[in-house]
């Protein structure tokens, strides 16, 4: 969990309520250089409830890995620091809470500095603004991680509502041209006329779009909806909040160990209980338990798997992601690769066939696939060792 806090502005009250909402589920929590704070190691039954915590304390949710806007980071401005000559703290809140309902093609941040010492590194974001005497300097395109990027100045001593229409043209004329997984900084460089062009459409109007882009960016801010609110005010989203479908036991691959005084991941290996004597075919659930179009774990006696519905089929595979001890594969994300319905899996993003459970990325690497059959409404999974491939009816 990573509750939304713009600008990095927070109060005492939400300090301690996250610091509860921590120390009451075990949580390793962490200050992040977005100026937010993480929330790691929640079993996946626990969220409704911590989400009810954090939102009875004013949060809401931070889009921490979406393709969306991260955070607007800044410094202090003139409020607190004697060199800022602009309230930065109050306009990155603005801008936060503007964009904060945004999907993008990729990841964009942003980051406003009160002045020309940049402590918030304005010129290191997608969207950067920097206080002037005047007003703001707008940079554009930047990037750090892997491939850093220079953020360009594309327009100076602009207004607050110059700027955030500028924004506003700016951001949907990239998410309308933009490659899927392309940052700002990979749209910029690959632009025919560059930072030249840009500001031809962006200032200038030169395409004749610029009030349909202002208008298609009102639309997202006044659509906007917090996504922990809408899942826990829908009864079959908050149904998927279950470890497995078939048992109310908790999830035992969610383990910590206490190391330097922190929380962190345990790395002892998984005691599994032997597994009981079963018969040939176990049923597990309801078809209507599955969602559709989508993934739920189960428990098969001690086993963990990962039960998947597609249209009229349901497939069944190990629940467990390879390399890892997080059985987490049942949350992936369902598709298909040249006609062949496959399943993404969250960590390490991975795609095994759902027929089989072959990686399509690997062929050394793979998940255990278990026979299913649908009788009368159920569904009934039975041990690969247990039933030859012939007698299995899908």
């Amino acid at each position: 969990m990573v509750p939304r806090i713009p600008a990095g502005e927070i109060t005492p009250k939400g300090l301690i309520a996250i610091g509860q909402v921590a120390e009451r589920y075990n949580l390793y929590s962490k200050i992040t250089g977005g100026q937010r704070i993480d929330l790691f190691g929640a079993r996946l039954d626990q969220l409704p409830a911590i989400w009810e915590e954090l939102l009875a304390a004013g949060f809401e949710t931070g889009h921490a890995y979406g393709k969306s806007l991260r955070t607007v980071k800044s410094c202090v401005g003139s409020t607190w620091c004697r060199y800022g000559v602009q309230d930065s703290t109050g306009f990155a809140i603005a801008l936060e809470n503007r964009y904060k309902g945004l999907r993008a093609p990729h990841k964009i941040k942003m980051a406003v500095s009160g002045c020309t010492r940049e402590c918030a590194e304005a010129q290191s974001k997608d969207i950067g603004v920097i206080a002037t005497d005047k007003g703001w300097n707008l940079y554009v395109c930047g990037n750090g991680g892997m491939k850093p990027r220079h953020a360009d100045l594309f327009a100076s001593d602009l207004d607050d509502a110059t700027l955030l229409r500028y924004v506003d043209r700016l951001l949907m004329f990239y998410i309308r041209t933009g490659e899927r997984l392309q940052r700002t900084s990979v749209w910029m460089d690959n632009l025919e006329g560059g930072l030249a062009y840009l500001r031809k459409v962006v200032i200038e109007d030169s395409l004749g779009i610029a009030a349909e882009l202002e208008q298609e960016m009102a639309r997202v801010v006044e659509t906007y909806q917090c996504e922990w609110q809408t899942t826990l005010e829908s009864p079959d989203r908050r149904a998927l909040f279950q470890t497995t479908v078939n048992s109310p036991l908790p999830d035992e691959t969610v383990r910590w160990s206490l190391e330097r005084g922190q929380i962190r991941p345990s790395t002892e290996p998984l005691q599994r209980k032997e597994m009981p004597e079963l018969l040939p075919w176990t049923e597990v659930c309801e078809l209507e338990a599955i969602p559709a179009q989508a993934g739920i774990g189960a428990r098969f006696g001690s086993q963990r798997i990962a039960l998947f519905r597609l249209d009229d089929d349901v497939f069944a595979l190990d629940d467990n992601e390879p390399g890892t001890q997080a059985s987490v594969l049942s949350r992936g994300i369902l598709g298909d690769s040249a006609g062949e319905p496959v399943v993404i899996s969250p960590i390490y993003k991975q795609r095994f066939r759902l027929r089989d459970g072959q990686a399509l990325d690997n062929s050394q690497q793979g998940v255990r696939s278990w026979p299913v059959k649908i009788q009368d409404g159920r569904v009934w999974v039975a041990s690969p060792e247990m039933v030859v491939p012939q007698a299995v009816a899908s």
